[in-house]
């Protein structure tokens, strides 16, 4: 799936390289200072890859957070992704749908694919995306209080029920990652011979039963956002995206807890620190390395 890219929005560094990819590699690499790292450096600079399967670091990340819950003390979710295990499958984005559904206004989740050409082969770069779930929200500084808050355990949190019409979008622009829309209330199969049943079903969302059904959707006109699949969390089930995640691309924890999976895989790696620009304090983490025994891109070109 293609970035949705504001028309109002000035031209960043991935829609750069996006326009500029055809141009070749010189021009691009010398307008912005991509950064290409040999493999040698690699493996001198950074710990070996995880290299558990997928369904081990399931298990061990539904343990621990069976644990959290168990334990009733108060965790810090956090998000890390590892951009290099990602195919770009988009079964995180399919999940995020089926669990809690949007319509084609937006998605709560989604894949940014960068198609480059700037060696002497093509080059795509996947990077998964939802709401980072700052510490610092923009979103919330642009409403009256209340509408958003930020919760003990990380998550940012909306009210759906008053963050609506103008202060809905007041909140979706705010967000400096395009990470929240406005849901518009159309469905993707409205004006079929049969709109489908999987998309007028009742579901959770920020602990409130929702119903987007055409003519009595009551989310129309609120702000939607990725929500950690906090209705989940609560029963001891791991977020939607991360279980059908075939690549183990990303991982989901405790940050508080220094034993935690989420701990151990950033232990002495680089973070992607493009975030911090923004002063958010970003619960989703992205590690900034190439892949062992391969030149790789800088993670810089896409990762905003």
């Amino acid at each position: 799936m293609k970035e949705q890219e504001g028309a109002a929005r000035p031209l960043g560094r991935r829609q750069f390289f996006k326009a500029t990819a055809s141009a070749g590699a010189a021009a691009a690499a010398g307008a912005m200072g991509v950064r290409m790292i040999e493999s040698s450096q690699a493996e001198a600079a950074v710990p070996p890859v995880n290299t558990d399967s997928p369904g081990d670091l399931i298990a061990r990340m539904q343990a621990e957070l069976e644990q959290v819950v168990a334990s009733g003390r108060r965790p810090g979710w956090l998000m890390v992704v590892d951009t290099r295990k990602c195919i770009g499958c988009n079964a995180c984005t399919a999940a995020c749908r089926v669990e809690v559904p949007a319509g084609p206004a937006g998605a709560l989740r989604r894949v940014i694919q960068i198609r480059l050409t700037l060696t002497d082969r093509p080059i795509s770069i996947f990077k998964p995306f939802n709401c980072l779930q700052c510490d610092n929200p923009p979103c919330q500084r642009a409403v009256p209080a209340g509408m958003i808050r930020k919760r003990p355990d990380g998550i940012v949190e909306l009210d759906q029920t008053v963050l609506r019409g103008d202060f809905a979008r007041a909140a979706a622009a705010a967000c400096p990652f395009q990470a929240m829309h406005v849901d518009d209330g159309r469905n993707f199969t409205e004006g079929t011979p049969a709109p489908q049943a999987y998309e007028e079903r009742s579901f959770t969302e920020y602990g409130r039963s929702w119903q987007r059904k055409p003519g009595a959707n009551a989310l129309q006109n609120a702000a939607r956002k990725c929500t950690f699949c906090s209705h989940l969390l609560e029963q001891a089930i791991l977020p939607a995206c991360v279980t059908t995640c075939i690549g183990g691309a990303m991982y989901f924890g405790d940050g508080n807890d220094p034993s935690s999976l989420v701990n151990e895989v950033t232990l002495g790696r680089r973070r992607f620190a493009g975030h911090d620009a923004y002063g958010v304090q970003p619960r989703v983490i992205y590690l900034e390395e190439p892949m062992p025994e391969a030149s790789s891109l800088s993670c810089q070109i896409c990762h905003y």
